[in-house]
């Protein structure tokens, strides 16, 4: 079977992704489909004999063309997960080069309506903690990956999907064999794809804290960084309280697929596949950069800083994660029972509480620090990029503001605008994906 999945880069290797992946794939507002047919499973599971959820997915499981799946979903959002989840593998695979995976045979999925029921599944059917709500996961009794979108914002759940899917093939096709301090990066580089079509990028956040990172002589040389052990890496990141390591390894990988340029993804692929091929990692990395003694390692560090101190940030990227903190910091503030009652005074209290979202890294997001000066401002490259004149007789520049309620919303958090040059507007919005009263609301962004 042929499976016409669009590239992450082009007949030259350049990087060419397709401007609707995500939208085509799994589009967000899925997530919030998903979310009030959650609501209706669980009302039923409520009126049921409590099974455990292993025995009740054994009745139903079934399989798609990349995984076999479990899920107490409904039946028709298992039809179209399921879909998504294999344009997703196959979108990977075309894109990292189609490695040939060392594990035959379908991978599983397990689909969740509840967080409890994944963390209790995995630790009782495969030994395994749950680190986050999308997660790819390998263990001697079972491996696959697993997914709930139960509490979770749009945004987070369709790039964790993403992330989940590319974890699982990297490991099914390179082992434990590529280099740990690169795998970060890729599956960053995978979740940026923009569900909208504006072809990934780095928002101001992540180009700002590798900046500093080079510029204080942090940085890990590219030496050190390809050659790192899985235990190296491992214990360099739990001393990385800012996430500046990670977003080291995500610069890097965009460093090794950028366009026309004499490192680009062409190399990267083939990296790839020498290490799936079973070449050692750092023979193969070496072989395809022509790294062959320690001075041409110090000019290939060279040229990836000068990258890192001059590469561009994504307007549209910048934007995203910016309402995605604003939001964050609404849902931390409606927990508290403290909701601000104009844009203003959301500034002064998430000041107040230095709050910094995301708290833990997530692929495809870079954190934000109430304490930075432009946190609550879209981007001027925002209002460059829009390819709009301003009007003569505007009164303000591109800001955020908070839309007037509409009635019968409830207590739901205000939702935030974003107001660029052309008066277009991007905007958060809120839903719940389960019925209590008490359950949190979560966000997506709209346009």
């Amino acid at each position: 079977m042929t499976h016409n999945a669009p590239s992450f880069f082009d007949k030259k290797g350049h990087f060419a992704m397709s401007c609707a992946m995500l939208t085509a794939v799994v589009p967000q507002k899925y997530f919030m489909i998903l979310g009030a047919l959650a609501v209706i499973s669980t009302i039923s599971l409520a009126q049921v004999a409590r099974e455990s959820w292993w025995d009740r997915t054994s009745k139903t499981m079934f399989v798609a063309t990349s995984h076999r799946i479990r899920s107490d979903l409904p039946a028709k959002t298992n039809v179209s997960t399921a879909e998504g989840i294999d344009r997703l593998w196959f979108t990977i695979d075309a894109g990292l080069g189609q490695l040939r995976p060392r594990s035959r045979g379908l991978q599983q999925a397990l689909l969740f309506t509840t967080q409890e029921d994944l963390s209790e599944i995995m630790r009782s059917q495969f030994a395994v903690d749950a680190p986050s709500e999308a997660f790819a996961f390998f263990s001697p009794l079972g491996q696959g990956i697993a997914v709930c979108t139960e509490d979770i914002p749009a945004p987070f759940a369709a790039r964790g999907l993403t992330a989940a899917i590319g974890a699982e093939y990297l490991r099914l096709s390179c082992g434990d064999d590529l280099a740990p301090a690169l795998q970060v990066g890729i599956l960053d580089f995978l979740a940026r794809r923009d569900s909208k079509g504006a072809g990934g990028g780095i928002g101001e956040a992540g180009i700002a804290i590798v900046r500093k990172h080079v510029t204080d002589a942090k940085a890990i040389s590219m030496l050190d960084f390809i050659s790192m052990t899985a235990q190296e890496w491992k214990q360099a990141v739990a001393q990385d309280s800012n996430g500046a390591l990670r977003e080291q390894s995500a610069s890097v990988v965009r460093f090794l697929t950028q366009p026309n340029t004499a490192v680009n993804a062409s190399f990267f692929q083939q990296y790839l596949r020498l290490v799936a091929e079973g070449t050692p990692n750092f023979a193969a990395f070496s072989a395809v950069y022509g790294l062959r003694d320690e001075r041409g390692w110090e000019d290939f560090d060279k040229q990836w800083k000068t990258f890192a101190l001059k590469e561009k940030s994504s307007a549209n990227e910048t934007l995203r994660e910016r309402l995605g903190f604003l939001a964050e910091g609404l849902r931390q503030l409606d927990k508290e029972g403290a909701l601000p009652v104009d844009f203003a005074a959301l500034e002064v209290e998430l000041k107040d509480r230095n709050f910094v979202s995301p708290t833990q890294w997530r692929p495809g997001f870079s954190q934000i620090q109430a304490s930075e000066p432009s946190a609550f401002t879209p981007t001027q490259q925002y209002e460059n990029a829009s390819g709009a004149k301003p009007p003569p007789n505007r009164s303000k520049p591109p800001h955020f503001e908070f839309d007037a309620p509409k009635k019968g919303e409830g207590k739901q958090p205000p939702s935030v605008l974003a107001i660029d040059v052309s008066n277009d507007r991007s905007k958060v919005v809120w839903f719940k994906t389960r019925p209590e009263p008490e359950a949190p609301w979560v966000w997506d962004i709209s346009r």
